[in-house]
């Protein structure tokens, strides 16, 4: 790291306040704006160094393509229904780590973790972990088309291709969605503070559990 740089931050320890708030483009259209009311703060650029990432993208295209094609993890997703997750690492020793392909299986509702060898070009370990893990882009999709196809939110068509959500427990273990891949959507502009509508998505029946609107502060719908 280089450049010129204070401790503490400039304004930190200011009994006046801190400007931390973000810069909202475009701004909200149905909340105040603040930045007439929040102190000015003079900051000081500071020059960092970018790191290159544990495992490169070559590397976790690789480290996927080895999972799916290996015959420890095709006797584990036989007949299931599943998607790649995406690709983390874990380190095999104190200097060397390796990529872990992680797999979704609906079917079984738990992630499969492949270890990935790239040096040697095959499957270190093939673990089962009951866990959820993070949101992808295509389920995400795939929850608001599902959501689309329902129906029940056709008066806020316009707003669903907004939709941005995150994965959910269904804490009821006395549920049949227990354990299930859940997903809870939000929909509304982005110029508006609050979503207009909700949906929660369950990913390992491919259906909408419930939806509706979001109640605005005033009791009504948003």
């Amino acid at each position: 790291m280089s450049g010129e740089y204070m401790l503490p931050p400039p304004g930190l320890s200011d009994a006046g306040g801190i400007n931390l708030g973000p810069i909202l483009d475009p701004p909200f259209s149905d909340a105040p704006d603040f930045r007439d009311r929040v102190q000015s703060v003079t900051t000081t650029p500071v020059a960092v160094e970018e790191t290159a990432p544990i495992v490169s993208e070559a590397g976790s295209r690789r480290a996927t393509e080895l999972a799916l094609h290996s015959e420890e993890v095709s006797r584990e997703l036989a007949g299931r229904r599943h998607e790649v997750i995406g690709v983390g690492s874990g380190a095999a020793d104190r200097s060397a780590h390796h990529p872990i392909v992680i797999i979704y299986d609906y079917t079984e509702n738990l992630a499969v973790e492949a270890v990935v060898d790239l040096a040697a070009g095959r499957v270190a370990e093939v673990r089962r972990r009951r866990y959820q893990p993070q949101l992808t882009t295509a389920e995400e999709r795939r929850a608001v088309e599902l959501v689309r196809q329902d129906g029940r939110l056709g008066a806020y068509e316009s707003d669903l291709d907004s939709g941005s959500g995150i994965v959910v427990d269904e804490v009821d273990f006395r549920s049949p969605r227990h354990g299930h891949r859940m997903v809870d959507l939000r929909f509304g502009p982005m110029t508006e503070r609050l979503p207009r509508a909700f949906a929660v998505v369950d990913l390992t029946d491919q259906d909408v559990v419930r939806c509706g609107p979001v109640p605005a502060a005033d009791g009504g719908a948003s």
